[in-house]
């Protein structure tokens, strides 16, 4: 009868106990005449046997050497790599540190894990909810849903060990039944087996079910958490522009998050599993053979243990890098996605091609470091852990048979007894794998638990103003006040990096008085509109705007309105492409208005062209860069904000739109700031601020523009400047 070696509870009656409790100060004195008879059976099998064993023999030696040659690369230098500053990998060399380092990381591993998995389940067990008054997400501590998942797997585990230890109880009484020719009771025990195994087939699924609800829960209570903070003040702009620690915020947010509650939900039963089977067929064990037979097995248990944690490598640091690497790789070929069309402009695809399998290349060498690393640990582990228990399992199990309790038993009864006997031995080494097999597993997952971990660091760092990457509200002395204009006063306008582009920085905007801003690539135009718009951190000085506190004090949205050269279009309806950011039509506004100021800038056609109208849904990025812009235009006459800052937003329309823009913003009395390099667009406008590109700006009253017909040179009046030369260039 086969056996069922799987996971517990043993009967309270054990039948292989002897029924008279007086007979057992006798087994425990063994015989010592009989204790050399059998060591001197096993040298005649030896010797009977002598060919087999040398044969054994070669291919343990064999198998040790080659093991030893893996283990020995441990100790010599790898080849060195170069890395791109772009994406730096972790060097196998420098990711090998001598053994003692090693074994002080694995201990602090340990730390770092538990103080991660402790945040991470701190935010896991809470439950979201939508809180409809402010219409944001909130989170309440409803433990208990997770409580009663934990209470049912606990329950199920539990349950499961004991069907299965009494399975392997009724399959040794099965092998007795059968061998004695007991049909009666042979077949009854058969119904008893078959009832367990039934019940062993529901149980299983139902604890992956409750395992997988749990991790779906878990996946979504984190998630959730992360895009309340991720999507307020700012920060997805800050993470990805501005402290830039993070690689693939991406990957983190949707792959690791996801495989790291697998893995967590999967953990909690990794631990309860295997516990509940050492408790139990620990006590089977000692009920069997006293406590020898458990000081053997925990002898075993630590000597395999202290080899193993001297050979581990340090599997935390191997996950976190394959997953940057990988996030990286993917990275890559997104950028190669977006940039497509780019790309076969320029015939770039062998150069693409290059840069990605170089850095391919860079991954597979390193996830190769890895797999060897992996081999030499696997090679150890799995003979320590699965093949040679099963030697010594053997040589326990004799000791009951030849010396112990059980060797009084015979025939049908005494196979009967060490059937299960086996599985009882089997099923402790079984269960003392797993424990070893749950130290490398939290190695892994701590990569992981890192990984997400840093991410909520970091974003709760931006949130707090304490990012070390990001200089935001440390030692700034500017203020930000409410006001109907925009008004400059002594601002200095610094990058992230702390280079001064412009000081003491001063104008006014009047409205109706349009303006525009002219200088170099990198003078600092667009730094401008980010200090404005609070991207940035405004340094020293003063800026009046319009609604500077609030909810909508950040960004340029609402009475601000701000038009990139490159439209950002979303994934939604033609209505949701122009009311963006908004969600539904404001006051006294329909699609009949809308398609009015479509008409306009003769683009009405994208209502018509679907039957659909307002709620055709398409890609909108495969629009020509005109009509793109052009929407967008649309998009700013629906808002109606007071100040417009048309960025470079007219680069691909006629002349003949652009004079129907600055029209009809002046018509809706908007105020116009507009980012050109085209003297052409100066006839529009009052004012300009030039940036020189070297730290020094000019205020100026345009009193004649550029005439193109005539080629007149323009008239301006000076009413302010500064010579400051930037921190970044030479004086």
């Amino acid at each position: 009868m086969p056996a069922v070696f799987s996971k517990v509870d043993s009967p309270t009656l054990s039948p292989y106990m002897p029924s008279s409790a007086t007979s057992f100060s006798h087994f425990k004195s063994l015989d010592y005449l009989q204790s050399l008879h059998y060591w001197k059976r096993i040298l005649q099998h030896f010797k009977s046997n002598g060919k087999v064993y040398k044969i054994l023999s070669l291919a343990l030696i064999f198998s040790g050497l080659v093991g030893g040659y893996y283990v020995s690369q441990r100790q010599k230098p790898s080849r060195k790599r170069s890395i791109s500053n772009e994406h730096q990998i972790a060097n196998p060399k420098q990711s090998k540190p001598s053994t003692r380092k090693e074994t002080k990381e694995i201990q602090n591993v340990f730390l770092d894990f538990m103080m991660n998995m402790y945040n991470l389940l701190r935010i896991g067990f809470k439950t979201p909810t939508n809180d409809d008054e402010n219409k944001s997400l909130r989170y309440l501590k409803g433990r208990n849903k997770f409580i009663g998942l934990i209470v049912m797997v606990s329950s199920l585990v539990v349950l499961k060990s004991v069907v299965i230890c009494r399975s392997n109880f009724i399959s040794g009484d099965m092998m007795e039944y059968l061998l004695s020719k007991k049909r009666d009771l042979f077949f009854e025990s058969f119904v008893k087996f078959l009832f367990s195994i039934i019940l062993q087939s529901l149980l299983s699924p139902t604890l992956n079910y409750l395992i997988e609800l749990m991790a779906l829960h878990f996946r979504k209570n984190l998630t959730m958490n992360l895009h309340e903070k991720y999507f307020s003040d700012l920060c997805y702009y800050k993470i990805n522009n501005l402290d830039r620690r993070l690689g693939a915020v991406d990957q983190r947010i949707t792959q690791d998050i996801e495989i790291l509650s697998m893995r967590i939900s999967e953990l909690f039963t990794d631990i309860l599993h295997p516990s509940v089977d050492l408790v139990l067929y620990t006590n089977e064990l000692v009920r069997l053979m006293g406590w020898s037979g458990f000081v053997s097995v925990s002898v075993y248990f630590f000597i395999a243990v202290g080899i193993l944690s001297r050979v581990s490598p340090n599997f935390t640091k191997f996950s976190a890098q394959v997953q940057n690497m990988e996030g990286n790789f993917r990275q890559l070929h997104n950028r190669c996605s977006i940039n497509s069309e780019q790309i076969s402009f320029y015939s770039g695809d062998e150069t693409e091609r290059k840069k990605v399998e170089d850095y391919f290349d860079k991954l597979t060498d390193y996830s190769n470091f890895v797999i060897k690393k992996n081999f030499s640990f696997s090679m150890v582990n799995d003979f320590l852990t699965k093949y040679f228990p099963h030697t010594y399992s053997s040589f326990i199990i004799g000791l009951p048979a030849f010396f112990g309790r059980l060797r009084h038993l015979k025939g049908d009864a005494l196979i009967g007894k060490l059937r299960y006997l086996v599985a009882v031995v089997t099923l402790e080494f079984y269960a003392l794998g797993d424990l070893i097999e749950l130290f490398r597993n939290i190695l892994r997952l701590s990569g992981l638990a890192q990984r997400v971990s840093l991410l909520f660091q970091i974003i709760e760092e931006i949130k707090t103003g304490n990012s070390q990457n990001i200089n935001f509200r440390r030692n700034h002395k500017g203020e930000i006040l409410d006001s109907d204009e925009i008004k400059f006063t002594n601002v200095t306008i610094k990058t992230p990096d702390e280079i001064t582009l412009a000081k003491n920085l001063t104008f006014h905007v009047n409205k109706k008085e349009h303006i525009v801003i002219s200088g170099s690539n990198g003078a600092g135009k667009s730094s401008l509109f980010r200090v404005l718009g609070s991207l940035w951190p405004l340094h020293e000085g003063s800026i009046h705007k319009p609604q500077a506190c609030g909810n909508n004090s950040s960004g340029l949205h609402k009475e601000i309105f701000y038009l990139p050269q490159k439209p950002y279009n979303l994934v939604g309806s033609l209505r949701g492409q122009i009311i963006y950011p908004e969600k539904e039509y404001k006051d006294d506004w329909n699609d009949g208005m809308i398609e009015e100021l479509l008409h306009d800038f003769g683009i009405s056609y994208l209502v018509s062209r679907s039957e659909h109208g307002f709620e055709t849904v398409q890609d909108w990025n495969s629009l020509s860069r005109g009509e793109q812009q052009k929407l967008a235009l649309v998009r700013l006459f629906y808002h109606k904000p007071k100040y417009a800052i048309l960025d470079e937003c007219t680069s691909c329309i006629t002349a003949d739109d652009e004079e129907k823009l600055y029209k009809k913003c002046t018509k809706m009395e908007i105020t116009c700031i507009t980012i050109s390099h085209r003297p052409a667009l100066e006839k529009y406008h009052k004012q300009r601020l030039v940036f020189d590109g070297k730290g020094g700006w000019v205020w100026q009253e345009i009193v004649k523009p550029y005439d193109i017909r005539t080629d007149e040179e323009p008239v301006y009046k000076l009413k302010g400047f500064d010579k400051f030369v930037r921190d970044d260039i030479e004086n």
